[in-house]
């Protein structure tokens, strides 16, 4: 069985592996000058390709499409699988697993040498412009034409087009009777509309983010947070960006300037003991003791206050709005920073015509579609990966399993 692989990332190459192991004649069409680009961005380089708990509910799709593949290659093993490569695992905070090397081309490295072992055929710099049914199909590129038994189309979604992944492959699908939905970018940095901005770049601060639409609640994550000169990052940051890019409303984040406060009217009580205990600080010294220095100025702007104020010269109401200020600070959002920027992509080809149990469409029978090109999008943590690695061992398997 001749079988082409339209994509070389992580999905598209773990399926040609699985395959050409199996005694099948695999080859890879890549649009690139190499194969496997966009992985080596992957966790800032150090490759987060799973995470200590995997569940339906940490991707975006439509009638927990993602269940089954999920279930038949789980998080335990694609580990097991990197361990039979030669790779080891490493958890970081949070769960993340990496390579103990901390090193994107470990793995990188470890599949080029796996499909070199296996004698799959790479062709790079071919970009698939069409596909084509006939006995078999026949794929058109910028360079010539290839035959196939069955076609595996990995060729993710519009993220990070510097790698490759423009989003101009979705036509192919579309051409062949496939629906696109809406794409937008996911997993990116958020843009803000404040003064502060440039003052405050690069302080951080742990706590709770909360995304809204005028006085309704969208999203709310925990974690570490950076601000920018154009605004805010950080993986709960990246988590809240794709419902940025779902409504066509200015919004609003709030966030606590304090670290660590998971509780804030707990921590309320904590402020106002300060305020009375410590009421012979100045307000600068009395602030600099509970948050970052830059934070300082920033405050003081917003409550109209001295630095130099005594606490005991500030009056409830006015010590009120500063509390609110180190708990629940206010930033106006403009935007996300796009494609460009963005790890994954939201939408794509709709999963009512693709079979969960096989990835083999509904719509043409021999063409299998996996990872980002689909309508499935995970939380920042290392999803996405294995949810490439998941569906592309399903249609693999698939694939097996028919001959």
């Amino acid at each position: 069985m001749r079988i082409a692989i339209v994509g070389g990332g992580p999905a598209g190459v773990i399926s040609a592996i699985e395959l050409s192991k199996n005694g099948h004649e695999v080859f890879i069409l890549e649009k690139n000058d190499r194969i496997l680009k966009k992985l080596l961005a992957t966790g800032n380089g150090r490759c987060n390709y799973t995470n200590e708990v995997v569940k339906v509910e940490n991707y975006n799709c439509k009638d927990n499409f993602v269940e089954y593949a999920l279930n038949l290659f789980t998080k335990e093993d694609l580990i097991n699988y990197f361990k039979i490569m030669g790779i080891e695992p490493v958890v970081e905070n949070k769960g993340k697993i990496f390579p103990v090397t901390l090193k994107a081309n470990t793995v990188v490295n470890t599949f080029l040498n796996e499909i070199e072992e296996n004698n799959i055929e790479v062709f790079t710099e071919n970009e698939v412009l069409s596909i084509d049914k006939k006995n078999n199909f026949i794929l058109k590129t910028n360079s010539g034409k290839f035959t196939a038994d069955r076609v595996i189309f990995a060729v993710g979604g519009s993220s990070m087009p510097s790698s490759g992944s423009d989003g101009k492959s979705y036509k192919v699908l579309e051409k062949l009777g496939h629906t696109k939905t809406d794409i937008f970018p996911a997993l990116t940095q958020i843009k803000l509309d404040s003064q502060y901005l440039k003052s405050v770049s690069g302080v951080k601060v742990v706590g709770k983010v909360k995304l809204f639409d005028d006085n309704v609640l969208l999203d709310e994550r925990y974690g570490d947070l950076l601000f920018t000169t154009y605004g805010i990052s950080g993986p709960p940051i990246l988590d809240i960006s794709r419902m940025i890019n779902e409504k066509n409303k200015k919004l609003r984040i709030e966030i606590p300037l304090v670290n660590n406060v998971e509780d804030i009217e707990d921590f309320k009580n904590t402020l106002y003991t300060r305020f009375y205990t410590l009421n012979y600080f100045s307000l600068e010294r009395w602030l600099m003791g509970i948050v970052d220095k830059k934070f300082v100025n920033m405050i003081l702007k917003e409550v109209g206050l001295d630095k130099e104020t005594p606490m005991n010269l500030i009056e409830e109401y006015k010590f009120e709005i500063i509390v609110n200020k180190l708990l629940k600070f206010k930033f106006d959002v403009i935007g996300t920073k796009g494609f460009e920027n963005s790890q994954v992509t939201c939408g794509g080809i709709s999963t009512s015509e693709i079979n969960e149990q096989t990835m083999e469409s509904k719509i043409i029978k021999g063409i299998y579609i996996i990872g980002e090109v689909m309508d499935v999008d995970g939380d920042c943590g290392g999803y996405n990966l294995q949810w490439a690695f998941s569906s592309g061992i399903t249609a693999a398997k698939s694939i097996l399993q028919e001959f």
